[in-house]
């Protein structure tokens, strides 16, 4: 496996893709090295959010972004939302949430989302870095009904080419990329492209996937 060359980092839209990496990881010890985590991983994401990270990354903003305390905002005592991120949802910061305004809960977000941007904060890698998007997450559009619009986790063609050149700016030419995709929820001009999955999983109030639905895409990834 190609592990001293290569990282696999998610770039949205939901937990799944974390969950299969660290189903892979625990058959796969020895590639444990290979994945590395960042602010997409316990979040939501919509494909507007993913973009606007990689666009503030490239232009050298996006610490500003994360870093400033103004920006956030706490909806439903739950969720956390930054006014410079349209699209991100802060989903797994409920303790924060619920307790935003006490003394010491915005510092702690703030450090954690830190450390979390620091792949785009810091993207210089020698190697390959390989993103990973997915849409497949059976209870993600029943999860967002309520405060994002599921149009803006379609995979269109304008979204799929304008993250690809993104991401290429940022991480460099030689980056890869693996979308997960539902059909429905796809440009079918897309289904044929080389680096575009399509994994039609049941809608459902299911999040986390078979164990082994990444394995064959990864292991190719790191041959």
């Amino acid at each position: 496996m190609a592990q001293d060359k290569t990282r696999i980092l998610t770039i949205g839209s939901s937990c799944i893709n974390r969950f299969q990496f660290e189903f892979f990881q625990a058959r796969h010890p020895d590639t444990k090295p290979c994945f590395t985590k960042s602010v997409f991983d316990w979040n939501i994401t919509s494909l507007v959010a993913t973009e606007t990270v990689l666009r503030l990354a490239v232009a050298r903003d996006l610490a500003r972004v994360i870093q400033d305390r103004d920006l956030f905002t706490v909806e439903w005592n739950r969720l956390i939302f930054n006014s410079d991120l349209p699209g991100f949802c802060f989903y797994h910061e409920k303790d924060i949430a619920a307790q935003f305004h006490e003394p010491g809960q915005m510092d702690l977000l703030l450090s954690k989302l830190k450390h979390q941007t620091a792949p785009f904060l810091r993207p210089a890698f020698d190697g390959c870095t390989h993103l990973v998007w997915s849409n497949i997450q059976p209870n993600l559009p029943e999860t967002v009904s309520g405060f994002m619009d599921w149009d803006t986790f379609v995979l269109t063609r304008n979204r799929y080419a304008t993250i690809k050149s993104l991401a290429a700016e940022l991480f460099g030419l030689q980056t890869q990329f693996t979308f997960f995709c539902n059909a429905d929820d796809l440009d079918p001009d897309l289904s044929t492209a080389d680096d575009v999955h399509v994994m039609d999983l049941p809608r459902g109030d299911t999040y986390r996937g078979d164990p082994d639905l990444y394995d064959a895409r990864l292991l190719d990834i790191l041959a």
